[in-house]
């Protein structure tokens, strides 16, 4: 389904679509390390670090060779869940990309809105892009229920800190309607 969708949205929109895969998601995209949720899941290992160094230093200049593209490219990095808190935290503590957008951000994460609070946020030129599900908050996992106050928290201080911002919410869980979730966020970033 996401295959199918990649070529015409990246003419649609005017940009190059990498997707990146095969990573161990619940480990390189979490920023600390952190107990398993739900409860008995495996804890979370915090390996974002490691895997943001090898993201900049290996596969983007990779990627980019490979396919012809500048030093200099405008980048965007699109996440969801997991990968979703991984591009916000990413951003907070690097340029490699000039936008954001978190889909179903995991902003649930212990400890994450404590962070945002206590970092110096830095400045940004570009946009960051946000969308949650508005069943999203009613998940039978207490923890995950933490979601819409949490994004709600990250968004504004986002935009206390003068970056631009764009928050959507859906119908729908967690799980629903990825494609048009992906027309959502490029739309915003691209259009």
């Amino acid at each position: 389904m996401l295959s199918s969708w990649i070529e015409p949205a990246a003419k649609r929109y005017g940009a190059t679509i990498v997707v990146i895969t095969g990573m161990d998601w619940q480990n390189v995209f979490s920023p600390w390390p952190a107990p398993g949720v739900p409860k008995g899941d495996p804890d979370f290992k915090g390996e974002s670090p490691e895997f943001l160094e090898l993201l900049r230093h290996e596969v983007i200049p990779q990627v980019e060779q490979t396919i012809g593209v500048a030093d200099n490219a405008d980048r965007t990095l699109v996440g969801v869940s997991m990968s979703g808190l991984f591009a916000l935290w990413q951003w907070m503590v690097c340029d490699t990309f000039s936008n954001i957008a978190s889909l179903s951000g995991s902003f649930w994460y212990e400890g994450f809105v404590n962070w945002m609070n206590i970092i110096d946020i830095p400045h940004k030129s570009g946009m960051g892009f946000f969308l949650l599900g508005d069943q999203e908050p009613k998940s039978n996992v207490k923890t995950f229920q933490t979601v819409g106050q949490n994004t709600d928290a990250v968004i504004s201080l986002l935009k206390t800190n003068d970056i631009q911002v764009r928050f959507d919410s859906v119908p729908g869980n967690h799980f629903a309607d990825p494609i048009p979730r992906l027309e959502r966020a490029f739309s915003a970033l691209y259009l």
